[in-house]
C-alpha cells in the first residue's frame, strides 16, 4: 500500500506516492562477501573472478568485485533461496586472484524466520590469500677470479625465514625463524587448520597394476580403469607411477562394482587430480603398513600450497612420501623435498617452489672460500622462476 504525502515547493503543491520499500530479501543485494587480504603484506587484493561451485546457484548470481579487496556474489534472495524461512541454504564461493591460489569458502545462509522481511548476507570477513609460489635457481661463482669461476659442489640451502616483514626498527635477525619447512609435490589437495605429516612406507602391488581407459584431466575425481580386481575404498592408488612429474598418490573413495572384477570399472578418488593423466597411464594399488616421525603443521595450510611449515625440523629423506592427516578427512599423500641442494659441475643449482614468505636467508658453503655466504632474499612472486646470483668474493 502506497504512503502518499503532500509536497510543496513555492506555490506548487502535489501528492508524492512512492512505491513501498521492498523487503530485505526481495531486493538485488549481496548474498555472500569477503575481504581479500595478502597474508604477507596485509594489503587488500583485488579478485579477478568470483564464482560458485554450485551449478544451480551459478545461474542466479552475479559477481561483485571492488578495488579495495571486497568480493562477493549478488542476487535476489527470495528468488534464489525461497525457503530460507524454514531452513538454511549452502552458498559456496570460489575466489580467484592473479598470482594467488584459488580459495573456496563454504558457508550457509539462514534460516531467517521472518524471511523475506529479514535477511542478512553471509560475511566471511577478512580472508587471507596465499601466493602460488616461485622456484629459485642460480649459479654459484667466485668473483676474485678472472672469469667468475663456477664452484661445483657448493651447497645452497635456506636456513632462516620471515613469514612477515620485520617491523620498523627491529633487526631482521632478531625475528628470523628456523627453516622448518618442506616442499610438497603435487601440493596440498585440501585446506588444513591442523594436521600431522608423517613419512610413510608405500608398498606397491605391481602385479595388480591397472591402466586408464580414458584420459583424466586436472580436477577430475573419477578414473576409468581396465579392471577393479583387488581395489577397495581406503586403499592408496599410485597414478602415473612411472612418470615422476605426473605421479600422484590418492586414496580410493568408492569402486563401481556393477560388473565383474575383471571388467572395466569407475573408481572415485578422495581428492581431485592435480595433473593430467593420459590414456593407458598406469595406476597401481598400494598399501601403507606404517608411518614414522610425525611432525605437526605450525601454520594452517590451504589447498594448493607448495610447501608445509612444521613445528620442528623434518627428519625425512628427500623424495620421501608423507601422509597428511588432519583427523577429520581422508589422509592425503605428498612427495617432499628439502630447500637444500648442491651445485652441479657448472655451478648451477635449483630449489623447489616456495611460498608464504616475505624473506628468506640463503646459506651457501664451499670448501674453497673460507667463509660461508649469507644472503637475505625477497621472493618475487610475480615470476615463475627467480634467478639468485650467489657470488663469493
Amino acid at each position: 500500500m502506497m504512503d502518499c504525502r503532500p509536497e510543496t515547493i513555492g506555490a506548487a503543491t502535489w501528492h508524492l506516492c512512492p512505491d513501498p520499500l521492498q523487503p530485505a530479501g526481495a531486493r538485488l543485494r549481496a548474498l555472500v562477501q569477503a575481504r581479500l587480504i595478502d597474508e604477507i603484506t596485509q594489503r587488500p587484493v583485488q579478485a579477478s573472478r568470483v564464482g560458485t561451485t554450485d551449478r544451480r546457484l551459478a545461474l542466479h548470481v552475479a559477481q561483485r568485485i571492488t578495488r579495495d579487496g571486497l568480493a562477493g556474489l549478488a542476487g535476489w534472495p527470495a528468488s534464489v533461496f525461497p525457503a530460507l524461512a524454514s531452513g538454511a541454504a549452502a552458498i559456496p564461493m570460489r575466489i580467484e586472484a592473479h598470482g594467488y591460489l584459488p580459495l573456496d569458502l563454504d558457508g550457509t545462509l539462514g534460516p531467517f524466520p521472518a524471511f523475506p522481511g529479514d535477511f542478512t548476507a553471509l560475511d566471511h570477513g577478512d580472508v587471507f590469500l596465499h601466493r602460488t609460489g616461485v622456484a629459485c635457481k642460480g649459479r654459484v661463482v667466485r668473483r676474485d677470479t678472472a672469469a667468475n669461476l663456477p664452484l661445483p659442489g657448493a651447497t645452497v640451502e635456506i636456513d632462516g625465514v620471515w613469514p612477515a616483514y620485520p617491523p620498523a626498527g627491529v633487526m631482521p635477525a632478531a625475528v628470523m625463524e628456523p627453516a622448518n619447512l618442506v616442499a610438497l609435490s603435487p601440493g596440498l589437495y585440501r585446506s588444513h587448520a591442523v594436521a600431522a605429516l608423517a613419512r610413510c612406507d608405500l608398498v606397491e602391488d605391481l602385479p595388480q597394476a591397472k591402466r586408464l581407459l580414458q584420459p583424466a584431466a586436472p580436477g577430475a575425481r573419477r578414473l576409468r580403469l581396465d579392471n577393479r580386481d583387488t581395489l577397495a575404498p581406503g586403499m592408496p592408488l599410485v597414478i602415473d607411477a612411472g612418470d615422476a612429474e605426473r605421479r600422484e598418490v590418492i586414496g580410493i573413495h568408492a569402486v563401481d562394482t556393477s560388473l565383474s572384477a575383471d571388467q572395466p570399472a569407475w573408481v572415485e578418488l578422495d581428492y581431485p587430480l592435480r595433473h593430467l593423466h593420459r590414456r593407458q597411464a598406469q595406476a597401481v594399488p598400494a598399501s601403507i603398513p606404517a608411518t614414522h616421525d610425525p611432525r605437526n603443521l605450525s601454520r594452517a595450510a590451504q589447498a594448493g600450497d607448495p610447501c608445509a611449515f612444521l613445528a620442528a625440523a623434518a627428519p625425512w629423506p628427500a623424495l620421501s612420501l608423507v601422509q597428511v592427516d588432519d583427523g577429520a578427512n581422508p589422509p592425503e599423500y605428498q612427495r617432499i623435498e628439502h630447500y637444500a641442494t648442491a651445485a652441479d659441475a657448472d655451478g648451477y643449482f635449483r630449489l623447489p617452489r616456495i611460498s608464504r614468505l616475505a624473506l628468506f636467508r640463503l646459506l651457501a658453503t664451499h670448501p674453497a672460500p673460507p667463509q660461508p655466504l649469507l644472503l637475505t632474499i625477497e621472493p618475487d612472486y610475480g615470476l615463475a622462476e627467480q634467478v639468485l646470483p650467489v657470488a663469493f668474493e
